[in-house]
């Protein structure tokens, strides 16, 4: 059986592109846009200001993980600020003064400011106050078997509600 001859592919019009970028590296797009002419290529401004201006050049600076740039104190490997600040809460506490907390990490030679502190304080779990959202309707399923349990010995849901209700006016 004979083989079907693959036909000639055009180059695509990024690579034309690029390959213009290439022999006039500061032509503008007004330019590339006339030599793509040239060579009976069309293709839209926005693609040729896309391949020129961001998809086409590499970034000369590396970023560090999670896209931020390396901090400058060198003490990215001991984990963030936050977490440096927050360790501090635990140490001293959730109601130490803020410039206590700045003067404590700067001796361990991580730079803070006080804003940053009482910014963090704000989220700080406290002692006497729900900690998250949704923790007065938790409920285990321990607690979930139990109350079935009492539903089917009072005679079901409706009867079980109103016996709480009841339980609840007499202790209430």
């Amino acid at each position: 059986m004979a083989r079907k001859k693959t036909a000639v592919k055009a180059p695509r019009k990024s690579d034309v592109i690029r390959e213009i970028m290439k022999e006039k590296p500061k032509a503008s797009v007004k330019e590339i846009r006339a030599a793509l002419d040239a060579r009976g290529v069309k293709a839209s401004d926005a693609l040729i200001s896309k391949l020129k201006y961001s998809r086409g050049r590499k970034t000369a600076r590396k970023r560090g993980r999670r896209g931020r740039a390396p901090s400058a104190n060198g003490h990215s490997q001991h984990g963030s600020k936050a977490t440096a600040i927050r360790n501090m809460f635990h140490e001293m506490g959730v109601n130490a003064r803020a410039r206590d907390i700045v003067a404590a990490l700067a001796g361990q030679g991580i730079t803070v400011s006080a804003a940053q502190v009482s910014t963090l304080r704000k989220s700080a779990p406290r002692r006497g106050r729900p900690s998250g959202r949704g923790v007065a309707d938790s409920v285990s399923l321990s607690q979930l078997i139990a109350a079935k349990h009492l539903a089917e010995q009072l005679g079901g849901i409706e009867a079980a509600q109103r016996a709480l209700e009841t339980l609840a006016k007499l202790t209430g």
